[in-house]
């Protein structure tokens, strides 16, 4: 059996919260003055004062304290400070159409994290649970239920519950942090409410806020969110602040959870200020005027980070390949990987090439996944070393001739002499290291200095290229070195199709096997040089940064207003 003085509350909280919902109908249809609205506030506050339900005492920072028994008794500040908080918490929820159609989702937050805090302190605060459970339940049925706004007028009564469960409930906890929690689990709506309040008086008192002679009334300008509308001068579409505000919420509550668990002033520090920078990088990304991701219709391209990548799969990819053979006209062909994609945000020149290039493929699965992320998907990853297999097969049929030049000496030899054997009859009128000026890689450093040198044999090499003609020249010196190189002698190499190859040749000629195919087929072919080629590993984590580009990229696309 209850006790009589929790029936006596229970009655209480029964017969207020019903007040507050006839109030909220009559406010709903006749929009009562805000005057007429608070006087009938404080009345509903005081029957639910005399059941019981008041701050009577908060808790001392520490049981040491000089104040009786460690707490802070409130005598003849109770009742107006109930009033108050009430009250406020009342109007930041009620305002139906503060937060409109997402106040239900602001209530099951709350209510749901006054639950878990309380079970966690295990204060055996049964009417706190039992209320807050209530809310929960009611609140999620209108979350997955019922029309947005249909019952808006429910919301004052929402509000006064969730005023009452902190009040009963975690308020008093035996930690003084703990004090805080409401605060925090009630931040959304009391900052929104008080937002509104504050941007309206400074509405009013600024010389060009009358109309006709008339100044709006705090009701009327409370009909729209002030928080929301500030968002939304970020940036943010309306359904973006939405997501904002409810996401703030979540996190509000989460720092309300951990506080009431370590009891940590430097912690709630912490969070607040964790929390303030993350919304603030997040509010300069969806300012910003840079595009994530674009569509690039004249060009038949996708914009990543403001690189450009061709729509094509590799049987366009040939095709065009061919294209540019019959023209008999110079075309560079680019296949970026994700770390080439990074790289040309830095590199002003590489970052030039890609643009002008007549080809460029998607040789990365970062590439692929950002842009099916973005919602802009490509049809599939077009790689260099599949290009040149590719472009074997065409050369062999239709007697097209190839040049290699790059990696270290005798290795696009090696590479060469493999091709012959598996496409025969393959033209390869020639091939060369890319280290000019060297026979051999040990005496690289020895005249990398001497530029005169290394000018004579780049022009003997770039002769020797246009007197054997060949239709297609591959260039593996690594990125970006070998499309720079490309993009300088395009003019003079008189070749219709080069591209650069990146380290194909070290697979061409066997000296680094290629991942197998179910690696290939799933993207993780960059796990498997890794582990090969130890000293790429380092590299990876510039894919972890490029993963969370794209990620803040998709949050910043789904709550920016995009025209």
């Amino acid at each position: 059996m209850f006790e009589t003085g929790m029936v006596f509350k229970i009655t209480g909280i029964v017969i207020c919260s019903v007040l507050m919902v006839i109030l909220g109908r009559i406010d709903r249809k006749r929009k009562l003055p805000t005057g007429v609205k608070l006087i009938f506030q404080v009345l509903i506050s005081l029957i639910i004062i005399y059941s019981g339900v008041k701050i009577e005492f908060l808790r001392a920072p520490s049981s040491s304290s000089s104040l009786s028994g460690g707490y802070l008794y409130l005598s003849y500040l109770s009742i107006p400070l109930t009033i108050i908080w009430l009250i406020s918490i009342t109007n930041s929820i009620g305002q139906a159409d503060e937060l409109g159609d997402i106040t239900p989702y602001i209530v099951f937050i709350a209510s749901l994290t006054f639950l878990v805090v309380s079970l966690i302190q295990r204060q055996g605060l049964i009417l706190a649970e039992a209320l807050s459970f209530i809310m929960a339940a009611i609140s999620f049925i209108f979350i997955k239920y019922i029309p947005r706004g249909k019952f808006s007028s429910y919301y004052m009564s929402f509000g006064f519950i969730l005023a009452v469960i902190a009040i009963v409930g975690v308020s008093k906890s035996t930690a003084a942090l703990t004090l805080l929690i409401p605060l925090l689990i009630l931040g959304v709506p009391i900052i929104d409410s008080s937002y509104s309040i504050v941007a309206n008086y400074a509405r009013q008192e600024s010389p060009g806020s009358d109309i006709g002679g008339k100044s709006p009334s705090f009701s009327e300008s409370g009909s729209r969110s002030r928080l929301r509308q500030k968002l939304q001068s970020y940036g943010f579409s309306a359904q973006g602040a939405n997501i904002t505000i409810i996401s703030v919420s979540l996190y509000l509550s989460l720092a309300a959870f951990i506080i009431s668990i370590y009891q940590n002033f430097y912690l709630l520090i912490t969070l607040t200020a964790f929390g303030w920078m993350a919304f603030e990088l997040l509010k300069n990304k969806i300012q910003s005027e840079e595009l994530i991701i674009e569509k690039d219709i004249f060009n038949n391209r996708i914009k990543l980070f403001q690189v450009g990548i061709d729509q094509v799969d590799n049987q366009e990819t040939i095709q065009r390949i061919e294209e540019f053979i019959i023209s008999k006209k110079p075309h560079q062909i680019v296949t970026p990987d994700t770390l080439a994609v990074l790289r040309a945000r830095k590199d002003p020149e590489y970052h030039a090439i890609l643009k002008s290039a007549d080809l460029v493929t998607p040789d990365g699965a970062g590439i692929l996944w950002a842009t099916t992320t973005l919602n802009y998907p490509l049809a599939e990853r077009v790689t260099g070393i599949d290009i040149i297999h590719n472009i074997c097969r065409l050369a062999t049929k239709k007697g097209y001739s190839l040049y290699l030049l790059g990696s270290y000496p005798g290795v696009a030899g090696e590479a060469a002499l493999n091709l012959t054997r598996k496409y025969p009859g393959i033209k390869i009128t020639g091939t060369h290291h890319g280290y000019f000026v060297c026979e051999d890689s040990q005496n690289c450093e020895d005249v990398k200095n001497s530029n005169s040198a290394k000018n004579k044999e780049e022009e003997e090499i770039i002769d020797e290229i246009r007197e054997s003609r060949p239709d297609i020249l591959l260039v593996g010196m690594g990125v970006p070195k070998q499309e720079k190189w490309i993009s300088k002698n395009l003019d003079k190499l008189d070749v219709p199709v080069c591209m650069g190859v990146g380290g194909s040749f070290d697979v061409l000629s066997g000296r680094i096997p290629r991942a197998p195919l179910w690696m290939q087929r799933h993207g993780m072919e960059w796990i498997y040089r890794s582990i090969k080629q130890p000293n790429r590993a380092f590299r990876t984590l510039a894919l972890f940064y490029f993963i969370w580009l794209v990620i803040l990229g998709k949050m910043v696309y789904s709550l920016k207003e995009v025209d």
